[in-house]
């Protein structure tokens, strides 16, 4: 009896200590909220405290996943983001009253979405907010959605659009007293200008960033004078673009952007013909850590060594900015790879929690089960007869064939996951093998298509072969290697406009840097021709007669 009394009190203690364990969790989570915009660091090492998040349930579990989304997000830890824990505050919120964390909690998902590369869906989140949002005074928060749906926006080509979510995100940094978010908010307007070549709008925006800007050590300063730079340079006043691109490398707070900035420097010196300044200041990139940064310099350099017509270091060079981005490209696929891998490894985490979470599950409701029926028992063999404790007995015995059963089950789910996870091996195994002989096979056509275009555009620039009487493989690798090197020039345009055959050669000389005398030998014909080609191909491609051919070619 006494052993009966004695199980049914720690049954009764373990409830109290788990609502105790609740109540400090729920501390925690009102010093994380409270620290977390000014102290990110201190509301990690806080939140982390949280031994069995899983035991939270309804608001403190939804403020537990919205806290932790923005805690990894201000410590720059979001892409360590699950969709699923983010997911919980979203359904908690989005059918509430508070609107505040609701228009968060589609924010952070919103940015989780991005890291995955699944743009419309993050567009949804972002909007989303925006309407939970319409009627509160977060006003810097709406700063920020409106920035990163221009992003979205930009990436897209749309241009028009992410300048007037630039000019929003502006007004609600001004309303927020967010000072630090307008100069970024003009920089982005000004970059959107600038895409479009209207460099007096960029102009403009970009010098109001500057004033706006009192912390002269940030490191938006530098983007923004590069920004003017890059403007000068587009208006072809290259002295004052080399002025602007010297104070932002003064300015830099940060190695990788002042040799981004010396890139800039030095493709304004090749521009204007300075040679040796140009390869003095490209030589200072080829170390960079950044393999964009490196292979643009690479690149340069081939230009700058064809300019000079030193065709053997400028192929050189070539090579080395080409095997920079293939080292790249392979990066990426590794990076697939890697991913893939890691998804199935998290499959397999999550599908071994979920085993054990059913085991304790299990244990806990027989555990019950058994103290509950043992308090029950102690009561009623005081008052009841042996016949009906032998009931009980029977019960009892009924009860360790359902637990045997319940053993039999879970012994065959582990049996069937150990194969699964075997086939799984197979599958990846096989995959792996299929992307290792198309990367051998996709290198093997590169260099190939590489090989055979240099010798036929170098037999045309020698005026040794016209296009009149090129064969279709020779036009075919020419278009090729513009793909290749281009990133499928000749594909886009060709899919985009209705271009004949020979309006397309001329696109792929123009692309290549072609002058108006070469064209005239390669087509065998007189200016005035290459002249009224021009302008057919500039008719097809939507050009009035104030916009450039070649620079439409030569950035598209």
């Amino acid at each position: 009896m006494s052993k009966y009394l004695f199980l049914l009190f720690i049954f009764v203690g373990g409830g109290f200590v788990s609502c105790t364990q609740t109540g400090m969790d729920v501390k925690l989570l009102e010093q994380v909220e409270s620290c977390v915009e000014v102290y990110p660091d201190s509301a990690m090492r806080l939140i982390n405290l949280i031994e069995n998040p899983e035991h939270l349930h309804g608001k403190e579990r939804a403020d537990y996943a919205l806290l932790m989304a923005q805690t990894l997000d201000k410590n720059y830890l979001d892409s360590l983001q699950s969709d699923s824990l983010i997911k919980i505050a979203v359904d908690y919120y989005k059918g509430g009253d508070d609107k505040v964390k609701a228009g968060k909690a589609y924010y952070y998902y919103g940015k989780m979405l991005v890291a995955k590369g699944k743009v419309s869906e993050a567009m949804e989140a972002y909007l989303e907010a925006l309407v939970f949002l319409k009627e509160t005074n977060e006003y810097k928060l709406r700063g920020l959605l409106f920035e990163h749906v221009g992003y979205l926006n930009l990436g897209q080509g749309m241009h028009e659009q992410s300048i007037d979510n630039y000019r929003q995100s502006i007004h609600y940094y001004e309303l927020a007293g967010d000072r630090i978010g307008e100069v970024y908010g003009c920089r982005n307007v000004a970059r959107g200008y600038l895409a479009k070549q209207n460099t007096d709008s960029a102009h403009w925006y970009a010098n109001r960033g500057l004033s706006l800007l009192t912390d002269t050590t940030n490191q938006v300063k530098s983007s923004l004078l590069q920004l003017l730079g890059l403007i000068a340079k587009e208006e072809k006043q290259y002295s004052q673009a080399i002025d602007y691109f010297i104070s932002a490398i003064r300015a830099s707070v940060n190695e990788n952007d002042g040799l981004r900035y010396y890139l800039s420097l030095g493709r304004t010196y090749l521009d204007m013909g300075k040679l040796e300044s140009a390869e003095e200041c490209l030589n200072h990139c080829r170390a960079a850590n950044d393999v964009f940064i490196s292979s643009g310099a690479y690149n340069y350099l081939y230009l700058l060594k064809k300019e000079e017509h030193n065709y053997e270091e400028a192929l050189s060079y070539k090579e080395k900015s080409d095997s920079i981005l293939e080292v790249v490209r392979n990066g990426e696929l590794r990076n697939q790879l890697l991913t893939l891998q890691k998804k199935y490894e998290a499959d397999k985490l999550i599908m071994e929690n979920k085993q054990i979470k059913l085991e304790k599950e299990n244990q806990t409701y027989f555990y019950s089960f058994i103290v509950l029926l043992i308090s029950s028992l102690s009561f009623y063999v005081i008052k009841t007869s042996k016949k009906k404790n032998r009931r009980n007995v029977e019960a009892l015995r009924k009860n360790e064939k359902i637990i045997e059963g319940y053993v039999c089950k879970i012994t065959e789910l582990e049996q069937k996951e150990e194969w699964e996870r075997e086939v799984k091996k197979e599958t990846i195994g096989k995959l792996n093998r299929k992307i290792l002989d198309l990367t051998l096979e996709n290198k093997k056509i590169r260099e190939n298509s590489s090989v055979e275009a240099l010798f036929v555009l170098e037999e045309l620039k020698q005026g040794r072969l016209v296009a009149e009487r090129m064969t279709a493989t020779e036009r075919q690798n020419i278009f090729d290697f513009l793909d290749l090197i281009y990133a499928d020039f000749i594909s886009r345009i060709k899919a985009e406009f209705d271009l004949t055959k020979g309006e397309l050669l001329l696109a792929a000389f123009i692309k290549l840097g072609f002058s108006s005398k070469q064209l005239m030998i390669v087509f065998d014909c007189e200016m005035k021709s290459v002249y009224k080609s021009k302008q057919r191909l500039k008719s097809h491609l939507g050009l009035n007669k104030e916009e450039s051919l070649e620079q439409m070619i030569v950035l598209y």
